[in-house]
């Protein structure tokens, strides 16, 4: 009996993937909407695999990995995202996530990455390593103060650099606009400086965009 767990915002996103789970028959699944609801549910026993929907998360389910693999470091984490994540996945490899899962894969697919991750293993499809490499080779970090930038916010300088605002930079990276503010509000703490403005000319000075 292999034992899951579901972290995921929306419990009708959780309920496909529970169904595609249960076709195996030998899964015992939990869900819960945060890391303390999912903590409560390991009092009796921990699961083998923990499943966690960054696509409908916020801040690209960056502080529910952190709070996941600080107190359950041993438990593997596979993660569901789209390409749009692509500026998160060097991050998400760093904090110890070991497998990724699309959400356009198919279920067969997810069924293999947990089994990989409950023997251990990893699960990174070529595709991944691909994009992977495509969003290296198109960083532009500028000088030494846009190198403390995450990638994610790099991506979100972009965007305010190109003068869309918090609700489209949102629909863009399929973050909430509060979660872009978030963003905003650390790149203007890394780079002390202190408006819009000022971060699209730091943008163009270190050609992190192109004139």
């Amino acid at each position: 009996m292999c034992k899951l767990a579901i972290l995921d915002k929306f419990t009708l996103f959780a309920s496909g993937i529970e169904s595609i789970l249960k076709i195996t028959n030998d899964c015992e699944i939990v869900h819960a909407t945060s890391c303390e609801e999912l903590f409560k549910q390991f009092k009796d026993s921990a699961p083998d695999v923990i499943i966690i929907d960054v696509i409908h998360g916020d801040n690209s389910g960056m502080r529910s990995i952190k709070k996941i693999r600080r107190t359950y470091p041993q438990i593997p984490v596979l993660l569901i995202l789209s390409q749009n994540y692509s500026d998160c996945f060097e991050e998400y490899i760093r904090l110890g996530v070991k497998g990724f899962v699309f959400n356009d894969a198919s279920g067969k697919d997810l069924i293999e990455a947990i089994k990989r991750l409950k023997e251990g293993g990893e699960f990174f499809r070529k595709k991944v390593w691909d994009i992977f490499k495509t969003s290296i080779q198109r960083r532009k970090y500028g000088k030494k103060k846009s190198q403390f930038l995450t990638d994610r916010e790099v991506s979100v300088l972009k965007l305010f650099s190109s003068g869309l605002t918090y609700k489209e930079i949102g629909a863009r990276l399929n973050i909430s606009p509060r979660t872009v503010e978030t963003h905003k509000r650390n790149i203007l703490a890394k780079l002390k400086i202190n408006t819009t403005a000022d971060m699209v000319k730091y943008a163009y000075r270190n050609h992190i965009i192109s004139k």
